[in-house]
């Protein structure tokens, strides 16, 4: 039998010395005023010239009735279970029913319970410092408060709990409860432990207990709305694309036809020419599919104040062009440099499936300053650069004039688009989310320049100081 240590029993003595603080701390006001009226009987019966049985007795009943508050409130809580039915995925903006089921195990009913929920994120929410710089934490708090006071009131910090209140439980019973929150920024969180606190039964304590429900939830980046001209341009890429491949594979072969105006020379079958003295062109299969490659920069060097809702925005925007882009057939690859981690490498079916793998992968991708979007020439093949359409979302390699000549071949399309340009400005716009007035200043501060923001900033500056 292990004996207990120096340290373990010196913790319990310091327990049991702060027990009477940390108890009568948890004591309503509705206590106190019950607490001081039996201590004010105490007193009478103390002062009087004889024993006075009654107002000791009356004493000594509000000291008990005070006592059996806390013991009731203490067991009420311990025979409580509780789980947690929600969505685990949802779109940045969207509101999440969460519906929390209580299970009293116990043989007395409880009244008054308040329980309380927050979220936390999984995923290490920073922007690394430019290159030779120490990498530098900032939080999403932090990155709210960058938009400039001169723009207005500061953005608050919307609060990630959530709240739900049961009026009461009977014995051996179950009750389901339910709020609603909203969760505005993209990520991946875990729900804490749920909190659980009720003043029953005479409402003279507050009685408290934790339980860890396990959960997990995945905010997708908000949508936004893409202008028709921006799809027409790429369909008649593609067009382009399946109409004038300079190069065939020979499984594509299908048949020879006589030579049309038009072909390339490169299609004419000489053997066959010869033998029947006409001018004979190879006829291959159309390809059926209509490919996309996305390619996603995750540098934010150069860019400024609006380096961080850039990057939101170049999420919103990648999330939207995947989902319209499957709905119309095509299938999309996507290419991207995670902090710390090798490529990510991912491809989304006309099917829609890797739908969601992608949209994860979107809501917790974190920016890195450390490589530019031409550290991809090594995991990029020549095939999956051939017939397709390729789309660049440029921040900080832009600002960096990376090379990426690289990607351009005679059989494929690239499309550049830089985030702070104008064409991008035109043909995006994101939808209003909860925030409101909010959600306007962010997009504000995108369609601003940089003298205007370095003003801003200095006045900002000089408002805080």
């Amino acid at each position: 039998m292990r004996r207990p240590s120096i340290r373990s029993l010196g913790q319990a003595t310091l327990n049991a010395m702060l027990w009477p603080v940390r108890t009568m701390r948890r004591m309503t006001m509705d206590g106190w005023i019950f607490l001081a009226l039996a201590l004010a009987c105490g007193l009478v019966a103390a002062r009087a010239a004889h024993l006075a049985n009654i107002p000791l007795l009356v004493c000594l009943v509000l000291l008990s009735v005070l006592y059996s508050a806390l013991v009731l409130g203490n067991s009420a809580l311990r025979h409580l279970e509780v789980t947690r039915h929600c969505a685990e995925r949802t779109f940045a903006g969207e509101s999440v029913s969460v519906t929390l089921t209580v299970r009293n195990n116990a043989r007395a009913p409880i009244a008054g319970l308040a329980l309380a929920e927050d979220l936390r994120s999984l995923v290490r929410r920073g922007v690394p410092a430019a290159a030779g710089g120490a990498p530098r934490v900032e939080s999403s708090q932090e990155s709210q408060r960058m938009l400039p006071m001169a723009l207005g009131t500061p953005r608050p910090v919307l609060p990630s709990t959530g709240q739900a209140f049961a009026t009461v439980i009977p014995a051996r019973s179950v009750e389901r409860v339910r709020y609603v929150f909203v969760k505005r920024e993209r990520g991946i969180y875990g729900f804490g432990r749920t909190r659980m606190s009720t003043v029953f039964p005479f409402g003279f304590w507050r009685t408290q207990t934790e339980r860890r429900v396990p959960g997990r939830l995945v905010v997708y980046p908000r949508l936004g709305e893409i202008e028709t001209s921006f799809f027409q341009e790429m369909e008649d890429a593609l067009q382009r694309i399946r109409r004038a491949r300079p190069s065939r594979e020979e499984q594509d072969f299908r048949s020879l036809r006589e030579y049309r105006h038009g072909d390339n020379p490169k299609w004419i079958h000489w053997r066959s020419s010869a033998k029947q003295g006409r001018a004979l062109v190879k006829e291959f299969e159309e390809p059926q599919t209509r490919r996309v490659l996305l390619l996603l920069d995750t540098n934010l060097q150069r860019m400024g104040t609006r380096r961080l809702p850039s990057f939101e925005l170049e999420m919103s925007f990648a999330a939207t062009a995947a989902r319209e882009l499957v709905r119309r057939g095509c299938d999309v690859s996507c290419a991207t440099l995670p902090p710390e981690t090798p490529p990510a490498m991912l491809t989304v079916s006309r099917e829609r499936r890797n739908l969601d793998v992608f949209l994860e992968l979107l809501a917790g991708l974190q920016p890195d300053n450390t490589r530019t979007l031409a550290d991809l020439r090594t995991h990029i093949s020549r095939e999956q650069l051939r017939h397709v359409f390729v789309l660049v979302l440029g921040l900080g390699s832009a600002r960096l004039n990376a090379d990426l000549t690289w990607l351009r071949s005679t059989d494929n399309v690239v499309k550049m688009l830089d985030l702070r340009g104008e064409e991008f400005r035109r043909i995006f716009h994101r939808g209003h989310g909860p925030g409101g007035r909010e959600d306007d200043l962010e997009d504000l501060l995108l369609s601003m320049g940089d003298e205007e923001l370095d003003a801003l900033a200095q006045e900002e500056l000089a408002l805080v100081g």
